[in-house]
Order: C-alpha cells, then sequence, then structure tokens
C-alpha cells in the first residue's frame, strides 16, 4: 500500500464487516469482527511508528443486511464526510440473487473511484463462498459470479482484494457462527489477518489449532434449531421486504480514538 501507517480508519459494508458471529458480539458489538481486529492491528504499528493513544481514529459504519447499493451509497458517503486514511469495503454477499450484477459493477466502480478521489487507500473484500453447507450448493454460482465481479473491478481500480472468496479452510465448520452465514470468532481472526497480510502489516491476531476449535453441532436435533431460528426468520424478512438491520444504527458514525487493548497480536514472521 501506499502509506505505512494510517492515522485513520473506516470500515463499510454489511454484517460480516459489523462483526456477527464473533465470540462476545452477542455480548458488546463493540472490539468484535475481523474490521474491529484490523484496527487493533492498525493502532498496534500506529502507535509503534509515534501515533499514540487518541492519534489513531476508526469508525465501523458496516451494518447488517446491508445491500451493495446502501454500502457504496449512505455509508460511502458517510466515510467520505470522514475522510480517512484508509477504507475497506466488503460488498455483495446480499446480493447474490441479484438479476442486475451490471448495475451494481457500476455502483461498485463509482463508489470505489469517489474514495480514490477522496485520497483515501482503499481495500476491498470479496465475498464469502457457502460451500460449508449442502443447503447452501445452489448458491455457490451466484458468489462466484459476484466475488469475480469484485476482483476485476478492483484490479481494473489497482485495488488490493483480501481474497475471503479463496479461504480454502472455510469449508470447516469452525470458522462458521451458529447461523452458518457468519463468520465465527475464528473466521473472523483468519479475514483480519488476511487483511493484514494484503495491507503488508508487520503484526497478526494469534489463531487457534485445529484441536482447539469447536464446530457448531449440525446433529439432527441442532439442524431443526437451526433452521426454526435462522432460517425461517430469513425467509419471513424476504417476504415482508424487511432487513435484519431495520432500526439499527452502525457501531461508529463518526471517527473515535481507537487503542487496542482487547487483543493479543503477534509479529508475523
Amino acid at each position: 500500500m501506499a502509506r505505512a501507517k494510517y492515522r485513520s480508519y473506516v470500515a463499510i459494508g454489511d454484517s460480516l464487516s459489523e462483526g456477527l458471529g464473533d465470540f462476545t458480539f452477542d455480548l458488546k458489538r463493540e472490539h468484535n469482527g475481523w474490521t474491529d481486529r484490523l484496527a487493533a492491528l492498525l493502532s498496534t504499528e500506529a502507535a509503534e511508528a509515534g501515533i499514540v493513544g487518541a492519534d489513531f481514529q476508526y469508525a465501523n459504519l458496516a451494518l447488517r443486511g446491508s445491500k451493495m447499493r446502501n454500502i457504496m451509497g449512505a455509508q460511502l458517503e458517510a466515510a467520505l464526510r470522514l475522510q480517512p486514511d484508509l477504507v475497506t469495503v466488503m460488498a455483495g454477499s446480499n446480493d447474490f440473487s441479484t438479476r442486475d450484477l451490471e448495475g451494481l459493477e457500476r455502483i461498485f466502480r463509482d463508489g470505489l473511484q469517489l474514495l480514490l478521489a477522496a485520497g483515501s487507500d482503499v481495500v476491498v473484500a470479496n465475498t464469502i463462498r457457502p460451500a460449508h453447507l449442502k443447503f447452501f450448493r445452489k448458491v455457490l454460482p451466484r458468489a462466484f459470479r459476484m466475488s469475480q465481479m469484485i476482483d476485476r473491478v478492483a484490479t481494473e481500480l489497482n485495488i488490493p482484494v483480501i481474497d475471503v472468496h479463496g479461504i480454502e479452510d472455510f469449508t470447516d465448520l469452525v470458522y462458521w457462527a451458529e447461523d452458518m452465514v457468519h463468520f465465527s470468532g475464528h473466521g473472523h481472526i483468519r479475514v483480519a489477518n488476511e487483511a493484514a497480510r494484503t495491507l503488508g502489516l508487520a503484526h497478526r491476531i494469534p489463531e487457534a489449532q485445529r484441536h482447539e476449535m469447536t464446530a457448531p453441532s449440525r446433529n439432527l436435533l441442532a439442524t431443526l434449531r437451526w433452521y426454526k431460528e435462522y432460517v425461517l426468520p430469513f425467509i419471513e424478512r424476504r417476504l415482508r421486504g424487511t432487513s435484519s438491520g431495520d432500526g439499527l444504527t452502525p457501531k461508529h458514525l463518526t471517527l473515535v480514538p481507537y487503542v487496542n487493548e482487547e487483543f493479543n497480536l503477534i509479529r508475523a514472521a
């Protein structure tokens, strides 16, 4: 990336950037999610460069249920007003069923160009690859098509890509939360470290060994409970035209001082 250290970082996106599924997200939204973990890594590196305490600021504008048009619309406009050094964009996973991929591509490209013109460094993440459940098998071609579009636009604009779609380990259920559509804490850590690698950062979040992780149960009772608690409410929202983010606000509407006090870090080899 062009800059060695950043003083401000803004994340825009959907529930994956908001942090759903992380270890303690149900208790608190703060300090959860791959974007918050990336902010911790950036804060640590900023401190090592002499950018201390409140001099490093972070805003997470991502919100569950958000689609491409909202992320590259209202969220992007809010990010532009904050004039951050760095912006991460994760969009598209709520748009797999779109019939207007060309239209979304124009919106995506235009939004990224606005961020670049404003002087921000930009990193995008492509979409999840829902290959961890047979239930999602029909979605796989749509996810691939969306990630191809994101990769193509990013390459055209010379923007780095966090290749979430290509993480082979994400076929393992340990990287997914109980709802099977959001990263578990282990998944958020992996994506944060992929983002750190993409940015060329020196630090990483320690990752557990496979034998130390526990996957959500998928026995008959657990599967029936999953269908009742997660699948049926999703179908109901689709039928009503509502979103899981309705009535909610992002974690931060403005840049806030961010000091890493939550996460253990290691220096990458």
